[in-house]
């Protein structure tokens, strides 16, 4: 069976496999696969497992928070925020399930700490208009 290259980039790095016999994703239209000599493509993937095999027939999945795909001269890149990868389905979903919630709780934390900001600069604000001079802020 003829293969492809494969290329999983994210944040942290890269991880590359030279012999992919097949590679199954799913973006907002649902599943799809690819195999070498397949056709130019790009796509915007969503959040949850992809899986591939490699050359000897072992498969692998990526669990991933959403990304880009590209195929084109039998290479595959795919990119993400983030992946974990792995031949555990079970495992990575749960890693990737931890990863999202501490990424929801990091954006919580910003938020609130922007409306304190908002907040104080309002007050600051509010401060300096009852002490300025007559038309006008100082």
């Amino acid at each position: 069976m003829k293969t492809f290259l494969l290329e999983l980039l994210d944040s942290q790095g890269a991880d590359h496999f030279a012999a992919v016999r097949q590679f199954i994703a799913a973006d907002a239209s649902g599943s799809f696969g690819i195999l070498a000599g397949h056709e130019p493509m790009v796509a915007v993937l969503r959040y949850g497992l992809a899986r591939f095999e490699d050359g000897e027939g072992q498969w692998h999945y990526a669990a991933l928070p959403g990304g880009t795909l590209r195929f084109a001269g039998n290479r595959l890149t795919v990119a993400s925020v983030h992946y974990f990868l792995g031949q555990q389905r079970n495992t990575l979903l749960q890693q990737l399930a931890g990863e999202m919630a501490r990424t929801d709780s990091d954006i919580a934390r910003a938020r609130a700490t922007l409306t304190e900001i908002e907040h104080s600069l309002l007050r600051r604000l509010g401060e300096l208009a009852g002490h300025a001079p007559a038309g006008g802020l100082a």
